[in-house]
């Protein structure tokens, strides 16, 4: 794996009122990798990714701006159809970005939504339409939060390849919050668990994980091991 880190925060300091989040945090992401960050609720996942994002100012050494968020909520705009939502970040020619959208859905099992508002979408429905319109837009960061909580289970599996599939097609740099260790085996190349101590967040755990992406299941040794091993550092935080 290269080892390249493109992606850099450097002596981060950021609290909500007397709530330190994080204190002289630094943290390196592999370029064109996916990094799948862990940690126990209030740890610094979510604002660790807008900080990224730039919705949290900080000083950060990036080489691009471009970046793609895929929030736990769908955030689609409610004037525009699934597929609009999608052709609006896209370049191009009207017609062009329509059609591209409209083979995105079909992608994500939402060919009969596309005409369909927001307001006329299920959950799940809106969620996977923001999944798509992160995957589509051309960025150099993508950040995805807990992008397939609350999805069924067999449609959470089916879009995991999907995603996988599609990243491999278009590698880009990628910040993946889970709680799902699991989710996080699957997809990663590097795994990164935050812990919260009384100074802010920390990196209790980082692991480069290099198997290939096609042979991890559960049933190999190697995977059994490491899913082990993160959930015995978790339940113990």
């Amino acid at each position: 794996m290269p080892t390249n880190e493109r992606f850099e925060i450097k002596n981060i300091n950021v609290s909500f009122g007397e709530n330190v989040v994080f204190k002289d945090f630094s943290l390196s992401l592999p370029d064109k990798r996916i990094t799948c960050i862990l940690g126990p609720s209030g740890s610094g996942k979510t604002t660790l990714l807008r900080i990224l994002s730039g919705l949290i100012s900080q000083k950060k050494d990036k080489k691009s701006e471009k970046t793609s968020f895929i929030f736990q909520d769908h955030r689609l705009l409610p004037n525009l159809t699934a597929q609009d939502n999608l052709a609006l970040v896209l370049e191009g020619k009207r017609k062009e970005r329509k059609e591209i959208a409209r083979k995105m859905l079909c992608d994500m099992e939402l060919e009969e939504a596309s005409g369909l508002y927001p307001s006329e979408l299920s959950g799940g429905m809106a969620q996977r339409v923001a999944i798509a319109r992160g995957l589509i837009a051309k960025s150099d960061l993508l950040l995805m939060d807990e992008p397939f909580k609350g999805l069924d289970l067999g449609l959470q599996e089916r879009l995991i390849k999907y995603f996988v599939r599609h990243w491999e097609e278009n590698k880009r740099t990628t910040v993946f919050v889970t709680h799902s260790i699991l989710e996080a085996i699957l997809v990663a190349d590097r795994i990164v668990i935050l812990g919260k101590g009384d100074d802010g967040a920390q990196v209790v755990y980082q692991k480069d994980f290099t198997m290939p992406r096609e042979k991890r299941a559960l049933g190999d040794p190697e995977v059994d091991a490491l899913r082990s091993e993160i959930h015995d550092i978790l339940v113990a935080l």
